[in-house]
């Protein structure tokens, strides 16, 4: 039976570019060993559509808060250009692909993060991957966007880790990977290259990991103990990457204590 794969991408990867050509092409390559899954990104893209509109993008600890106005570009850039041009760029290199959001066959719903109506920015609260796993046995590479919607049907923009997690701990996928622009976890300007949830928490309390990693790096703990083999962190720059990180020679991977004995 084949491994099944989440890929999280953000940063150049997930826009048009040799990197984005060679990660294709590999995933092409690969397909015959794999189930692919691909969650992306582009805060960047709709912070620079939010200044043409002359929208003020608020973060909040690292998140964006979307208000009514801008989820409606926040549906168009990521749920529209974003993920078209991927799965263009997918079908265009012999990779059947099949472009989604939260939305569809309801892959995540959930509420919003604060009780202000003006709020669209919304976490996971139910998954149902049914409509991937068709996908998946048909041979097709889904290609998911991060928009979603409440049960009421009102819009929600979830972030793009948050969705990646909620996919992989429903599938319980093999591996889930992230690809940014960093090369993994770094301590002193080196990576480490393994990782568990104790090692984690000394990190956290030494100051190693901080920021916006600590959220990734906590749920990718909690993915771990809710059925997700393992999840790897890293970047992606040449031919060759994908399997470096399939094959855990490349990045952070983090597994549970048990794995690693």
């Amino acid at each position: 039976m084949k491994e099944t794969l989440l890929i999280k991408t953000g940063g150049k990867v997930a826009v048009e570019g040799l990197e984005l050509t060679s990660l294709i092409q590999e995933i092409k390559t690969l397909k015959s060993n794999y189930n692919f899954i691909l969650v992306h990104g582009g805060g960047a893209e709709v912070t620079a559509a939010s200044k043409i509109y002359g929208y003020k993008t608020e973060f909040v600890n690292g998140v964006r808060m979307t208000s009514k106005l801008e989820m409606l570009l926040v549906d168009g850039v990521l749920a529209g250009t974003v993920n078209k041009r991927l799965v263009r760029n997918f079908e265009s290199q012999g990779v059947k692909a099949v472009g989604l959001s939260g939305n569809d066959g309801k892959l995540f719903t959930g509420v919003t993060k604060d009780s202000s109506k003006n709020n669209r920015t919304g976490k996971v609260t139910k998954t149902d991957t049914n409509l991937i796993k068709i996908l998946l046995e048909n041979s097709y590479t889904p290609i998911v966007s991060s928009v979603s919607m409440e049960e009421s049907g009102e819009p929600l923009n979830i972030n793009a880790d948050e969705a990646a997690l909620a996919i992989s701990e429903d599938l319980k996928v093999d591996k889930l990977i992230f690809i940014s622009d960093i090369p993994g976890i770094l301590k002193d300007g080196e990576i480490l290259h393994e990782m568990t949830p104790t090692s984690i928490s000394k990190e956290i309390e030494e100051g190693v990991i901080s920021g916006g990693m600590i959220p990734k790096v906590d749920a990718s703990v909690k993915a771990l103990n809710k059925g997700v083999k393992s999840v790897v962190i890293s970047n992606y720059l040449k031919s060759g990457d994908l399997l470096k990180l399939i094959e855990n020679s490349k990045g952070s991977k983090i597994t549970l204590e048990k794995e690693c004995l």
